[in-house]
């Protein structure tokens, strides 16, 4: 989700509530996401069983394996369903799976699957369709970059870390048609929400093999959920129609689905206003004080945190003083008070406000507590001592320091963001830094493949614990963007996968990001908030703390 979650804009990131609960307002808790099916009423007067929504820009992958970015989530999220799913109320429900029963010491699950679920070309969804699906992820030939979410399935770390080359003995088996047993490492609290993720959806193997472009054509982009998708015209649309093969297609009340693919967020608002979209999760950051003063306007707490990514292998942010310089040299409240100004909590950690620690009434970023001052009036002593840090690694007043490169996906809130960075970091520092938009999928390869210097990032969680947070950062993970890597801190998150000891695990996981904080391999700005224009006619729309949209049961009086 993040879902990777990393969206294609910054409210794009901030709709998704995915790929979840935080950033000031939502209650410590292990459960499902907070959830709204919001709407209030406005323009439109005509009955319709049609939406045209804006999520996000064209999308890099909607393969349910290769996918990162929570719009691409949104889209896939309509087509396909796990086992588990979210139900019109935002709450984690049986999907696919008509009975889960656990066993006593939490490492067995037996599932049934229900009679009468379907492909949506009428073929019946199997138990072996999980299975290849699972082991196809955590095949290191697919290069997932989620293949660690299976990390507490048995086998999944060996498998798609290449020590364990049979695939097959991944800690899933069909017994029969309708019957799957999965055991797991350890008990895993959490895993019924992982179930719903994209990457444990089932998947044709008929489809799928040898065929690197089935999700390009809607005859071969084949799902077993509620939409089908019927038309992809690459950076315009993405159309969905009701499935009617779907098992519930009875309480679908949206007939057609049509998602807009742009990231002009001016062209975004004038097709809200003219109403061309129903429903955009992006605007003018200039337009907020407007926006917020009308009934279109929705803005919920969000599990996600909004950051800077260094390149821990390029120097000179391959120096651990360097980039906590640059970090506490940042003005938080500065720009969530003055840039975004949507609510934002400024973030003295990573993992953001809203989910619970072992103590479940305690929330898990309450007791970890922060790792630098985010008031005000400390700013200044903040900065004194970035001065110190930069002097000690060798630049005194900034001399010496190179030029470098601040990269980001083209958005006016990003860019935004990025000017007052370039101006903190030249003002406080004595530094230079040179600003670089970027087209969202060139941005995406760059930041995966450390071709930059320093650059905007963000995470959404994929589901409720720390864990979802953290996991980012082990070594060679797809989603570690700052290319970082520690021993201590992969054998800790590893150590908080291997039990179900929830005192151990979430000190094990307190331990993880104190070494991450400690380290400066991210300076995280804020947690985010998701903020999003609704028409005020439609109600129903899920949105989820994770960063799930579900259209699937709005309604359009």
């Amino acid at each position: 989700m993040t879902r990777k979650l990393l969206c294609s804009v910054l409210a794009a990131a901030m709709i998704a509530t995915a790929f979840t609960g935080c950033g000031g307002g939502a209650s410590a808790s292990s459960g499902a996401a907070s959830q709204t099916a919001s709407g209030t009423a406005s323009t439109s007067t005509s009955k319709s069983k049609s939406l045209t929504v804006h999520v996000g820009t064209e999308p890099d992958s909607i393969d349910p394996d290769l996918n990162t970015a929570v719009d691409g989530g949104i889209y896939i999220q309509h087509c396909f369903e796990g086992l588990t799913k979210l139900d019109k109320d935002g709450k984690i429900v049986n999907g696919q799976a008509k009975d889960i029963k656990v066993s006593d010491d939490g490492l067995t699950y037996n599932v049934t699957l229900r009679d009468d679920i379907k492909w949506q070309d009428g073929k019946t969804v199997t138990a072996q369709d999980f299975v290849y699906a699972w082991q196809r992820c955590v095949d290191p030939k697919t290069a997932s970059e989620y293949s660690y979410m299976f990390d507490p399935v048995k086998n999944g770390t060996d498998i798609y870390t290449g020590k364990n080359k049979d695939v097959t003995s991944l800690g899933i088996k069909a017994t029969d048609d309708t019957h799957l047993v999965i055991t797991l490492n350890a008990p895993c609290a959490y895993f019924e929400q992982l179930l719903s993720r994209p990457m444990f959806y089932p998947l044709r193997k008929d489809i799928v093999d040898g065929n690197d472009k089935w999700t390009q054509d809607p005859k071969t982009y084949i799902g077993n959920g509620a939409y089908k998708m019927t038309a992809w015209n690459h950076k315009e649309s993405i159309v969905d129609e009701k499935s009617d093969t779907y098992y519930n297609k009875d309480a679908v009340t949206i007939d057609n689905i049509k998602f807009m693919l742009m990231d002009d967020d001016s062209a975004i608002q004038a097709a809200y206003q003219s109403g061309a979209l129903q429903f955009a999760d992006t605007y003018p950051v200039s337009e907020q004080t407007k926006w917020a003063q009308t009934k279109d306007y929705h803005a919920m707490a969000q599990l996600g945190t909004y950051y800077v990514a260094f390149n821990c292998q390029k120097a000179p942010f391959n120096n651990q003083k360097v980039r906590e310089a640059l970090s506490l040299a940042i003005d938080r409240n500065y720009i969530i008070n003055t840039i975004t100004k949507q609510g934002q909590t400024p973030a003295d950690a990573f993992v953001s406000l809203g989910i619970g620690d072992a103590d479940t009434s305690k929330d898990f970023r309450t007791v970890g507590g922060g790792f630098y001052s985010v008031k005000d009036d400390d700013y200044d002593s903040n900065v004194a001592k970035a001065k110190q840090l930069l002097s000690e690694a060798g630049y005194p007043d900034g001399k010496g320091f190179p030029s470098f490169e601040y990269s980001f996906n083209t958005n006016s809130t990003h860019k935004a963001v990025a000017e007052a960075l370039q101006n903190m970091w030249k003002e406080e520092l004595g530094i230079n830094c040179t600003l670089a938009a970027q087209e969202w999928a060139v941005f995406i390869d760059s930041r995966q493949k450390g071709n930059y210097d320093i650059a905007r990032d963000g995470w959404l969680a994929d589901y409720i614990d720390p864990i979802s947070y953290l996991d980012t950062f082990i070594s060679g993970s797809g989603n570690n963007d700052p290319h970082w890597s520690n021993k201590d801190y992969d054998a800790l998150i590893a150590k908080a996968k291997s039990t179900g000891d929830q005192t151990v695990r979430m000190q094990a996981m307190h331990d993880a990001e104190k070494l991450l904080m400690q380290d400066s391999a991210v300076a995280p700005i804020y947690f985010y908030t998701d903020v999003y224009l609704q028409n005020t006619n439609i109600s129903g729309i899920v949105t989820t703390s994770l960063g799930d949209k579900l259209f699937t049961y709005a309604t359009v009086s």
